[in-house]
């Protein structure tokens, strides 16, 4: 309804003004905002405002003021999609119309005390309860949101929704939207070194992996050929086997029997999140025995010392082999927990007569030490220097 414009004609005549002539609102249930009104000359302003829509209200219908903010609020209940409105502002400074552009929104999905009103709300769900999220994210009150809320693509979706695996649908759906990166994975272990004592059968360990970031993660272990010996406990993890500290660990038992002295074991890790890592094992086992020399240098007529430490737990029999010029009591020798053999190094006139010929002035050799027990041989190789002159 119009002002009669003669009978509220002022000297000097205002003139009105909009903060905005067009208001972009978006939302579900009541949406509320407001606008100014200004006059922007002389006198006093005064005006009525018009509606031309139902769901389009105004705190008052009416303003007096140079300056006024006008409240008013959207009723979308029961709306979706895309909407316009406008009201007419009619006064002693002139007629002015304000636009609304209106998207209603689906009302939000409540769950768990959280309401989720955009796919912004439910990646941040999906992040905090993983579980409640996957469920959700496929009940049949999801997709209708989806479709209420505007969605572009309810078919695109469906699509994710077909994968079996629900972890992985969610994630891919959440990639696809924008709303999250891939999760990140890393083996924490990927260099172990495995000690392993004399006589044990069998060792247990484990390949640690972490997230890097939230989100679904699946990885595939193969063991290289040619490490038999290494037996993994299952060869494929996903998010569900991540605990709370997004930490994962694929057991593995250790073959002792089949190892030689040392042997290394490559795992590939290939995940869905970045590029194959490599996971190694070596395996160190233990020999029989340890040996050592009393010291790395002697002279061409010397005594030294050879120590040796049973690691058998029981007598062990060892075998001896250097050359003639190391005079050691006997080839074989029974030992119990440790040993001290004596030898004698007697360098032969002809053989300190080559050295001197040569202009050498030292010669090295090796002692070897050998033993058999539970079918694994144990080898011992000590180098042993020898100088003409000290």
């Amino acid at each position: 309804m119009s002002i009669n414009r003669l009978a509220h004609l002022e000297y000097p005549t205002p003139k009105i003004a909009l903060s905005t002539d067009k208001i972009e609102a978006h939302g579900t249930g009541i949406v509320e905002g407001s606008f100014e009104v200004r006059n922007i000359s002389e006198g006093e302003l005064s005006g009525r405002i018009e509606p031309t829509i139902d769901f389009l209200n105004f705190s008052s219908d009416i303003f007096r003021g140079n300056k006024v903010k006008i409240e008013y609020s959207l009723n979308l209940e029961g709306m979706i999609g895309t909407h316009k409105a406008a009201a007419i502002i009619t006064s002693n400074g002139g007629e002015k119309t304000i636009t609304f552009d209106v998207r209603a929104t689906a009302p939000a999905i409540a769950r768990d005390g959280v309401k989720i009103a955009t796919l912004e709300h439910f990646a941040e769900f999906v992040r905090k309860s993983p579980v409640e999220g996957r469920r959700l994210f496929g009940q049949k009150d999801f997709m209708i949101w989806l479709f209420n809320m505007g969605y572009p693509s309810v078919s695109t979706y469906e699509r994710f929704l077909d994968d079996p695996n629900k972890d992985r649908a969610v994630d891919n759906f959440l990639i696809f939207n924008g709303l999250k990166n891939k999760a990140g994975l890393v083996v924490e272990n990927a260099d172990t070194i495995v000690k392993i004592g004399h006589g044990e059968s069998a060792i247990t360990g484990g390949i640690h992996l972490r997230k890097t970031t939230w989100g679904y993660a699946e990885a595939d272990f193969h063991v290289r050929q040619g490490a038999s010996w290494l037996k993994l406990s299952k060869s494929r993890v996903t998010t569900a086997d991540f605990n709370k500290e997004n930490a994962a660990e694929v057991d593995y038992i250790i073959m002792a029997d089949e190892i030689k002295q040392r042997e290394t074991a490559l795992v590939d890790v290939k995940s869905n999140c970045g590029a194959m890592q490599t996971a190694r094992i070596q395996c160190n086992i233990s020999g029989a025995f340890e040996a050592r020399l009393d010291r790395e240098i002697y002279h061409l007529e010397d005594r030294g010392k050879l120590f040796l430490h049973n690691n058998t737990g029981k007598d062990l029999m060892i075998d001896i082999y250097c050359e003639n010029f190391i005079k050691i009591e006997a080839k074989r020798y029974f030992i119990s927990k440790y040993a001290e053999i004596g030898f004698d190094i007697k360098f032969s006139s002809l053989k300190a007569a080559t050295l001197a010929f040569k202009k050498q002035l030292h010669s090295t050799t090796e002692i070897h030490i050998r033993a058999l027990t539970e079918g694994r041989v144990t080898v011992k190789k000590l180098k042993l220097k020898l100088w003409g002159k000290v």
